[in-house]
């Protein structure tokens, strides 16, 4: 399968599912079990995560891919289509599965992944993107997309057990993303759309 199908399945996925998922929580879900939140939009403290792959990035030639597994049964993959991007995965532990897609170029997809059965695709169609997603803990699934230029945000979904979190980043997002209170989730899903984000218990 080439990356721009890759890409256009897994985005459809993800923005299938994010959609559903905010359109369920507003309409079924109780009074308190819905949180609605802005996040932070530093673009200082994102700036500081990647300065230390700037190296890595821009050129007009290749790419670069490391992918990094211990633990058994690890599964990754990356497509990549365009120039002087970066796709880093390191996982170890069990049955992680990891996916990364870029369409364009001098984007970054950068994936920490430890703790056992966990899930997480990344996405970027842009050029100059930025994703640093951390993810521990156990049976968490996790998708972040993006869509147009010079988008850079992370997620940090460590120490979480059975949660979902679908983020979905474009201009309207602003350049930066951020959420907090991702860290130590426990049977819930969260949906980051432009402009907020949703959190409800997982049924």
């Amino acid at each position: 399968m080439t990356a721009f199908k890759t890409y256009r399945t897994l985005h459809g996925l993800a923005v299938g599912i994010a959609l559903a998922a905010a359109t369920t929580a507003a309409t079924t879900a109780k009074a308190e079990d819905l949180l609605v939140q802005d996040y932070q939009t530093d673009a200082a403290a994102v700036g500081a995560l990647m300065q230390p792959i700037q190296p890595f990035l821009g050129g007009a030639q290749g790419s670069t891919t490391s992918i990094i597994q211990l633990g058994s049964a690890n599964n990754a993959a990356v497509n990549i289509a365009g120039n002087g991007s970066l796709a880093l995965i390191q996982q170890a532990g069990d049955n992680n599965r990891a996916i990364q897609s870029i369409e364009g170029s001098s984007s970054a997809l950068l994936l920490a992944q430890g703790g056992r059965n966990n899930s997480v695709v990344q996405a970027a169609k842009g050029n100059n993107d930025f994703q640093l997603v951390g993810v521990s803990g156990s049976d968490n699934q996790v998708a972040y997309v993006q869509v147009g230029d010079n988008l850079a945000g992370a997620l940090d979904v460590r120490d979480s057990t059975n949660s979902t979190v679908l983020a979905f980043q474009t201009p309207q997002s602003g350049s930066y993303m951020m959420p907090t209170g991702l860290r130590g989730l426990d049977n819930k899903v969260v949906v980051v759309v432009p402009g907020r984000m949703y959190v409800l218990p997982k049924r």
